[in-house]
């Protein structure tokens, strides 16, 4: 069950300690810092600060009324003492001599109070977030994006066949390859993404802003460099290095709330696991098969991050692309594809992933399987793949039997090429 907690640990409670070391000095400076603070994640805010600082536990109605009061008294204090008093001080006074609840106080030392928070938020192996912070912060996230319309993407990563690498190789390897893994994963992605172990040999990365073509760019990104880091060979020529299967889902395409996203990633996690592993797939409800449909489309494709490469379709689906180019990809690797439709319109773009590669005239047909297009693009797909339906509107390739019912309609094929975005 997701919730937010206000004690050590939570999101909130970090960027509070945060702000206590290097935050406002002054009763406005924190009027102004909680009330932004709240307007991301709610009123329990103010019960999350009194907390940190006095360890008493206040509903957080009660808690925004005593800090009201804590504020008044703060600036009262300023305007009678030459020396002005920090938050700390205040909050020790109001509760000492107003609300006589503190009955040994402490001022508390904010380096004490970084190190527990520390300890309360990662993980001790990996030096990543823990499963509780990544709880909390999952809830945060999932209320910012859906305040402010923007896309949050989840990953969900687990370390291929790690039991048998433990049973082999002993806790101890385990161990350390876990470190490394968890460190090559935070060195591939932003400052702003959260990393965290949510468990065992399984991690989770949020990523906000992030649409789920984004995120799925980034979960081959993170693939391949767990792939190169090369995590267990350790010199020895033959040994097998570590993978990782990746799950990928989004907001709000794939889910409304934080528990539905993390569950969402984790049905792709298992998804990729199951067809494989040592790949990323994306989480989708589409169960349905797809008649495919002679047609010859030009476009253009390019592994993610690399240098784009031109392509022309033999037959495609809603589920696929089969498609004719003169470089043979490797199987498993996602693409992300441009296809020209009818008549001369922008290119729509999808990723799809590379599932079999057989030599042909003049270059290699390359089965893929669609694993994500943005709704707009899907819409327009979708109507050419209707209109193919009645009748074909581009030439079947050559040496290919066309359907029943192909009336022959031609598209004009001298289209220019496609450029990149």
């Amino acid at each position: 069950m997701f919730r937010p907690e206000a004690g050590p640990g939570s999101a909130v409670a970090d960027r509070i300690v945060e702000m206590l070391e290097d935050g406002p000095r002054t009763p406005a400076g924190w009027r102004e810092v909680m009330s932004c603070l709240e307007a991301e994640s709610g009123p329990a805010v103010y019960a999350a600060l009194l907390f940190v600082l006095t360890q008493l536990d206040f509903p957080k109605e009660k808690a925004h009324e005593h800090w009201l009061r804590i504020l008044l008294q703060w600036e009262e204090l300023n305007r009678r003492i030459a020396e002005k008093v920090d938050l700390r001080v205040a909050v020790l006074q109001y509760f000492l001599r107003s609300q006589r609840k503190l009955h040994n106080p402490a001022i508390v030392e904010i380096k004490i109070l970084r190190r527990t928070q520390d300890s309360a938020i990662y993980d001790e192996l990996t030096r990543l977030y823990n499963y509780r912070y990544f709880q909390d912060r999952a809830v945060s996230e999932v209320r910012r994006a859906t305040r402010y319309d923007s896309a949050l993407s989840l990953l969900m990563l687990d370390a291929d066949d790690f039991k048998a690498y433990n049973d082999s190789r002993g806790h101890l390897a385990g161990n350390m390859a876990l470190r490394r893994l968890a460190s090559t994963l935070r060195r591939a992605v932003r400052e702003v993404d959260v990393v965290a172990r949510y468990g065992g040999e399984e991690f989770a990365i949020l990523l906000p802003s992030t649409p789920k073509l984004g995120a799925l760019k980034i979960g081959e990104k993170l693939r391949q460099a767990v792939e190169r880091a090369g995590i267990g060979q350790d010199g020895k020529p033959g040994a097998r290095a570590l993978t990782v299967s990746v799950g990928v889902a989004s907001l709000p395409g794939d889910a409304a709330s934080a528990e539905e996203l993390v569950d969402r990633a984790d049905r792709a996690l298992y998804i990729a696991k199951s067809i494989g592993k040592n790949c990323v797939k994306p989480f989708s409800d589409e169960r349905r098969e797809h008649a495919r449909l002679d047609a010859v489309l030009p476009g253009r494709f390019r592994l993610l991050e690399r240098a784009s490469r031109s392509f022309t379709t033999l037959n495609l689906s809603e589920g696929g692309v089969l498609l004719h180019c003169k470089q043979p990809l490797p199987t498993g690797t996602l693409v992300q594809l441009q296809l020209a439709l009818p008549p001369g319109k922008d290119p729509i773009e999808c990723a799809a992933r590379v599932l079999r590669v057989v030599g042909a005239r003049g270059g290699f047909e390359v089965g893929t399987e669609i694993v994500h297009m943005p709704r707009a693009h899907q819409r327009r797909f979708r109507s050419f793949l209707k209109l193919l339906k009645a009748g074909p509107l581009v030439p079947a390739p050559a040496g290919r039997r066309r359907p029943r019912g192909d009336r022959g309609s031609r598209l004009d094929d001298t289209l220019p090429p496609i450029p990149m975005a």
